[in-house]
């Protein structure tokens, strides 16, 4: 291992990749099932536009209803199965789980508190009983596996035994840049989605106004206007829950705040300041995972009012 890159997932507690893994699981359920759930409203509304036409055969007229029933049962069975299996708690539980662990990981790694002042065997003891109050907030079926990986890694307790200019080098470089990158990257990434869903919504609303006016020319009988505002509404649904405006603007202001941390790492010239630099850093970067998990609380009881 180069220890001067820090700590990669695989060395990382088993129990952390499990919980990481059961949020990304949780997570694409709860993504698959809200696309489902809505692209069969849109479906429903589709059929249901197109069977107002007069003239059509009466088979067709026929196959237009039954497809429309069916996209109804299929976006209702989509919403009982969200209701049922709540993958979005999955998915929440688990990230927090994950990011705990990963944040404990570090400050053993780094000597910091609370294991600085701890010798090995007692500071592997304190890692353990840390890791053990944490299975209480575990998601509901979850188990550890038989072969999962070891709870205190080899990199781990190597990281812990290097010199202090060493695991300064890796901290800087394998936490606080690498989550400094990727918080920027994803704030890019979030902006940008939010600009095309955005603008997307506002082409559909500029249709709507068209096919109004040409309906109000009599220039045409077709009225899009129903299944424009079901389309709008599952757009606006969609940002709703992926929540790109909010995650853009979070994500930019930790990865600001990470990088006036990771200046703050200059400073550092014994354990002492190191252990200290270390909470301070990882407190910034737990700041951004509970207003993430409040954000996400907040919108799911907004959809369940």
């Amino acid at each position: 291992m180069d220890v001067e890159r820090g700590l990669s997932d695989a060395d990382l507690p088993g129990l952390q990749q499990l919980a990481d893994r059961t949020s990304l699981a949780g997570q694409a359920s709860y993504l698959r099932l809200t696309r489902v759930r809505l692209w069969a409203t849109v479906a429903a509304a589709l059929c249901g536009a197109i069977g107002l036409n007069d003239g059509l055969p009466e088979l067709v007229d026929d196959g237009l209803d039954a497809a429309s029933l069916m996209a109804f049962i299929i976006a209702l069975a989509a919403e009982i199965l969200l209701l049922r299996t709540r993958p979005e708690e999955t998915w929440y539980q688990g990230r927090a789980v994950a990011e705990s662990l990963k944040s404990l990981a570090w400050k053993y790694a780094m000597r910091a508190q609370p294991f600085h002042d701890a010798g090995d065997d007692e500071a592997a003891v304190l890692f353990r009983r840390k890791i053990r109050s944490v299975l209480d907030t575990l998601p509901e079926g979850v188990v550890p596996g038989s072969e999962s990986p070891a709870q205190i890694s080899t990199g781990m307790r190597e990281l812990r035994q290097a010199p202090l200019s060493v695991r300064v080098t890796a901290y800087k470089r394998g936490r606080i840049e690498d989550q400094r990158v990727w918080y920027a990257r994803k704030a890019r990434f979030n902006a940008e989605r939010s600009q095309r869903w955005r603008l997307s919504l506002l082409g559909l609303e500029l249709l709507g106004v068209f096919g109004a006016l040409l309906l109000l020319l009599n220039v045409t009988a077709f009225d899009p206007g129903g299944l424009l505002a079901v389309l709008v509404a599952a757009g606006g649904a969609w940002l709703e829950v992926k929540q790109y405006d909010n995650l853009a603007s979070a994500y930019a202001l930790t990865s600001t705040e990470l990088l006036l941390v990771e200046g703050e790492g200059e400073d550092v010239v014994s354990e002492e300041d190191f252990a200290q630099y270390v909470v301070s850093a990882e407190q910034a970067i737990s700041r951004e995972h509970t207003m993430w998990g409040a954000r996400r609380l907040r919108a799911r009881e907004q959809r369940h009012e």
